[in-house]
């Protein structure tokens, strides 16, 4: 590092010296809470910037729009219950999104690629704040679409059939549990492209998808628990049998299977971290 560098650096994170024995006091930008969430939504900001004129935002409407439309097409003739329709949407949509994750991460790292990884490399005070920013933005992003699939497709039906089968409110909260349950996959797709490449990010949201489907069944009985990809499906179903009434679900079940699904994000979390931790990009393996 040059001496230039230096200097710039200890402008930037507020050091002074405090006494003629060399000691520094931190003070300022550097250290400080503040100074941290500051820096992190810089980096949002520069997260929209840069991806606003690439196809994520386009994505995050038309995969759901599209989506919705081919089931209404559907439903309009299938000899489904009102429940199973509602049961078969949503079971569609949560095996979908570790797919539609993998490729959503890859066309964002892609672009931080393309910028040889300076916003990782050189640009943060805070190492792992891009990494955090990336996260939220585009878990952010997923987020508004959950709620555009869920939300335009129970209107669209109770328009088709006039019959309501998801309140708005209804609507909304099985939008987030279905998001909720993503958030990890994110994470684990952005950790894949970054440290591989977008094709074994594409490969393991292929496989993702696979596992989530068959994880719905009996299958996934005592192992869905340990596997992201399919926690948004298995949540999102016991909610909707909630709502149906169906008390075969018990409340203690659930609980060790939240503490097992905790358990699983703090171990991903803080491997992945770690990891980040001395991320140095990557080579060209496409």
């Amino acid at each position: 590092m040059t001496a230039l560098r230096k200097a710039d650096r200890k402008k930037m994170s507020g050091y002074q010296d405090t006494g003629g024995n060399g000691m520094k006091e931190l003070r300022g930008y550097q250290g400080t809470a503040g100074g941290r969430m500051k820096e992190l939504g810089g980096h949002i900001k520069g997260e929209v910037w840069k991806m606003r004129h690439t196809l994520l935002p386009w994505m995050h409407v038309l995969i759901p729009l599209i989506g919705i439309g081919i089931f209404l097409l559907y439903f309009s003739f299938a000899a489904w219950s009102d429940e199973g329709k509602v049961s078969g949407y949503i079971q569609a949509l949560s095996t979908a999104l570790p797919l539609v994750i993998s490729a959503v991460c890859s066309i964002s790292v892609e672009t931080e690629e393309s910028g040889h990884f300076q916003t990782f490399l050189g640009t943060a005070v805070y190492r792992e704040n891009p990494l955090f920013a990336k996260w939220i933005f585009l878990s952010g992003m997923g987020l508004g679409s959950v709620i555009l699939a869920v939300t335009v497709f129970a209107a669209g039906y109770g328009m088709m059939t006039g019959r309501t089968v998801l309140s708005p409110r209804n609507s909304l909260i099985l939008a987030v549990i279905l998001w909720l349950g993503s958030g990890c996959t994110y994470l684990v797709h952005l950790f894949l492209n970054l440290a591989f490449s977008k094709t074994v990010s594409l490969c393991a949201g292929t496989a993702e998808l696979l596992v989530s489907a068959l994880f719905l069944t009996g299958l996934g009985e005592g192992r869905w628990q340990f596997f992201p990809c399919s926690w948004s499906g298995r949540w999102s179903g016991y909610l909707l049998l909630y709502w149906k009434g169906d008390g075969m679900i018990s409340a203690e079940y659930l609980i060790k299977s939240l503490k097992i699904c905790v358990m699983v994000i703090i171990i991903v979390w803080g491997i992945i971290l770690w990891w980040f931790h001395f991320y140095e990009g990557k080579k060209r393996y496409d």
